[in-house]
């Protein structure tokens, strides 16, 4: 975490976003001069003009928070557990679309893609290509790991080199950015040290194909997939906003076949 007062993070996220004081203050609907003086310390802040310029950052809730702390002001968003009551409508929401897109598969992971639910039709598919005995819960219980580790889904990965980039590409995209979230950046790191990684390029390949296939394959099970995320649109909670839905669609007839048991 950044230990700049509310000038200096300012400062940083305005480059890290890429924009000059002119784009950020017509973005906030501020004057230059008074968004200079603000990132100089020359002028404090209202709690009101911090949130202004969180939102025209496009900032994470919880960056949103130390924004406020860091000039002097209390947190507004909550960061409520997953299991607590004050998310107990969230958690409804999701167990029911986790129910709907059976008998295909469905995911609930975090910000640094942990699996937190899965149905009984990600159950299936993942259990049969990933051997919960022999790979480590770490990087089982993780998509990315899963996706990059020698031991876990690798093997099974008929277009591992296509899915590695774009697994690679979403992330490197996250940490930039989220340039202050250490947690993405320590898994960037981590899976950079995988063998066969390094050397990736995180650019996306051009296929051709309207979406990215992950095809699947052990002895005479073949799966062609491709995904789709479900984020919350409006949240209020740090872990709500963190939360991301994972589901997978059959893209032929024989992988539909497979999902449903044929």
């Amino acid at each position: 975490m950044m230990r700049d007062g509310f000038a200096g993070l300012l400062k940083r996220w305005r480059t890290a976003r890429r924009l000059s004081q002119e784009q950020l203050a017509l973005d906030a609907e501020i004057s230059t001069r008074h968004l200079s003086f603000l990132e100089t310390g020359k002028s404090k802040p209202s709690r009101e003009m911090v949130l202004v310029l969180a939102s025209a950052l496009e900032l994470e809730l919880k960056e949103r928070n130390v924004m406020l702390t860091s000039a002097g002001f209390a947190p507004v968003y909550t960061s409520s557990a997953l299991e607590s009551l004050e998310l107990a409508p969230v958690r409804r929401a999701i167990e029911l679309l986790l129910q709907q897109q059976e008998p295909y598969g469905a995911v609930l992971v975090d910000r640094c893609w942990n699996v937190l639910r899965m149905n009984q039709g990600a159950m299936r598919m993942l259990g049969h290509f990933v051997d919960p005995a022999t790979v480590e819960p770490r990087v089982a219980t993780n998509v990315v790991r899963a996706v990059l580790h020698p031991a876990g889904m690798r093997p099974f990965l008929v277009n591992w080199l296509e899915v590695a980039q774009v697994a690679l590409e979403r992330l490197e995209r996250e940490c930039a950015t989220y340039p202050t979230d250490e947690a993405r950046r320590a898994l960037l790191d981590e899976v950079r040290q995988y063998p066969g990684v390094e050397a990736i390029s995180a650019s996306t390949p051009a296929t051709g194909a309207p979406v990215s296939l992950v095809h699947l394959r052990r002895g005479d099970d073949e799966l062609r997939l491709f995904t789709m995320l479900t984020t919350i649109g409006t949240p209020l909670d740090v872990t709500a906003q963190e939360l991301t839905l994972e589901s997978y669609f059959p893209a032929d007839e024989a992988t539909e076949r497979w999902i449903r048991g044929g």
